[in-house]
């Protein structure tokens, strides 16, 4: 009920100056996000620190001549998912994507199960939920080459694939390139 309100035009001048969330250091340089993660891990706490490091490490990864596969989770991805887009690039580039999208997500069933096909039609794997199981992990290992040699590197958070809401919802994203970290994602 409060959304009807603080959405209504007639209360704007009601409304608080929106808050901007800040890109911190390490990540508000030009630097790859992959060498970043290579010298540290980096820990946000979003709304207040920026989302856009972690759509970053998903466009860059989709990009990356280098990167071999993207798996991840979807829990709640947006109408409109810049993540999404990111996976369907990377898997028409080649590269393997795999997707466990969890289809008993309160309001965005709809939308989960359009982004699943739409990731199936450009070469995705899609795996639609976990029987028995709901899934609320946000998840995201990418395999890169890297000197002859693979290397991993992940994102772990609390919150939803969704940079709309991660404006909203106090939750915290985790980057790491950790062996102990990435090799439990891969198991």
């Amino acid at each position: 009920s409060l959304w009807q309100i603080v959405g209504n035009k007639n209360f704007a001048h009601l409304l608080a100056t929106q808050f901007k969330p800040k890109i911190l250091p390490p990540l508000d340089t030009d630097e790859n996000i992959f060498t970043t993660l290579e010298k540290q891990d980096v820990l946000m706490y979003h709304p207040y620190e920026s989302f856009e490091p972690v759509v970053k490490f998903i466009q860059t990864a989709a990009k990356d001549k280098d990167v071999v596969s993207i798996k991840m989770t979807l829990y709640r991805s947006g109408t409109n998912s810049p993540i999404v887009k990111a996976l369907m690039d990377a898997s028409e580039s080649g590269k393997q994507v795999t997707v466990m999208v969890e289809l008993k997500a309160r309001f965005d069933e709809e939308n989960n199960l359009i982004w699943a096909k739409a990731l199936e039609n450009a070469g995705a794997h899609v795996i639609y939920g976990i029987k028995g199981f709901k899934v609320h992990a946000k998840a995201t290992l990418i395999t890169r080459r890297k000197n002859s040699k693979l290397k991993q590197y992940a994102h772990l958070g609390t919150g939803n694939y969704n940079p709309a809401t991660a404006k909203i919802y106090t939750d915290m994203s985790y980057l790491t390139s950790k062996a102990e970290i990435t090799n439990d994602l891969t198991k």
